[in-house]
């Protein structure tokens, strides 16, 4: 594992052939306009999340990563969650937000303006796992109104009814790999099961069980990031050739965490990871940590936990980072 992390580029070789860039709760929980409703009015059984915005600060000299300056941002009381930075800024992310009727909507939050847009108001099912689609707008898993069935949708703009991508269901998470030709799928199995689905044949092959629930893809599209739990319930990062299947550890998470996030330095390789502990958000420097660190503890604004952490990749002058993540309130 750890020669995976210091040696990455090797590492990568092993399934990878190009090492180049190119170019959130479990799953059933999860027409545009400008004057959004009032998030608050929306009340369901979903648990309340509130989403938080921080200033991923660059280290200095031997100093690990902070998170500083964090507020929240979308604090009504209801569920927001699973944020996703989009667009050639990356000022902007999609999340999800509870509706009236117990169901999620997709919406999208400009850090700019703090302008909120609604992307789906279906009220009779769910919408979540909002990402950007490979050839332009939105892609999400949709549920059948009945809930039984998750399907991979997409849909090139706002308002639009979207389709199915795949037929592979029920899912809970994917992933778009090698520019849209195939999605990893989190397939909704006991246990759960990481699938890599050919997108144009629909054939889908099962890559080992016990897959967490955060998939993510490296910059060149050739490799998938996820978490696998051993028999104990503690997950590691892994990560899994497109084309092969072939998967090999990466990083062991927080004892308890689930979720994670990957950042990737200049020749697409994974740099920096992070994950929570509790009310702890925590980061691993891949070149040269041997231990998490603590980023950051929310305990002082009320927050019992932290989950779903999301990086921009818009960087200041100073190296600054953009920084959102979910926080669940202490009395939750």
């Amino acid at each position: 594992m750890r020669r995976f992390a210091k040696c990455g580029c090797a590492a990568l070789l092993i399934f990878a052939a190009a090492c180049q860039p190119k170019t959130t709760e479990p799953a059933a929980e999860e027409a545009a306009s400008s004057d959004a409703p009032d998030l608050a009015a929306a009340t369901s059984a979903l648990p309340v999340a509130h989403i938080l915005l921080g200033k991923l600060t660059a280290p200095a000299g031997e100093d690990s990563y902070s998170v500083v300056e964090i507020e929240p941002i979308l604090a009504a009381p209801t569920y927001q969650n699973q944020p996703t930075f989009f667009g050639s800024g990356q000022s902007q992310f999609y999340f999800v937000a509870g509706n009236a009727n117990g169901k999620t909507d997709l919406w999208s939050y400009n850090l700019a303006s703090g302008e909120r847009i609604q992307i789906t108001n279906t009220l009779e099912k769910s919408e979540f796992s909002p990402k950007p689609a490979p050839d332009g707008g939105v892609s999400f898993i949709q549920e059948s109104e009945d809930g039984a069935m998750t399907r991979v949708h997409a849909l090139a703009a706002p308002g639009e009814p979207g389709a199915a991508v795949i037929e592979t269901g029920p899912v809970g998470y994917y992933e778009w790999l090698q520019g849209g030709a195939i999605v990893a799928v989190f397939y909704r199995s006991e246990p759960p099961a990481l699938q890599l689905v050919d997108v144009a044949s629909g054939e889908a092959r099962e890559v080992f069980p016990n897959v967490g629930r955060i998939l993510l893809v490296s910059p060149d599209g050739e490799t998938l990031f996820a978490t696998r739990a051993d028999d104990a319930g503690q997950y590691e990062i892994v990560a899994v050739d497109a084309a092969s299947g072939v998967t090999e550890s990466l990083l062991d998470l927080p004892p308890g965490a689930q979720d994670f996030f990957l950042t990737f330095g200049p020749e697409g390789l994974p740099a920096v990871a992070f994950s929570s502990a509790e009310t702890r958000l925590m980061t691993f420097d891949l070149a040269r940590d041997d231990v998490w660190h603590v980023a950051a503890d929310i305990a002082a604004l009320g927050y019992g936990s932290i989950t779903r952490v999301a990086v921009s990749g818009a960087i200041d002058e100073d190296g600054n980072r953009p920084i959102v993540f979910v926080a669940h309130p202490r009395d939750e």
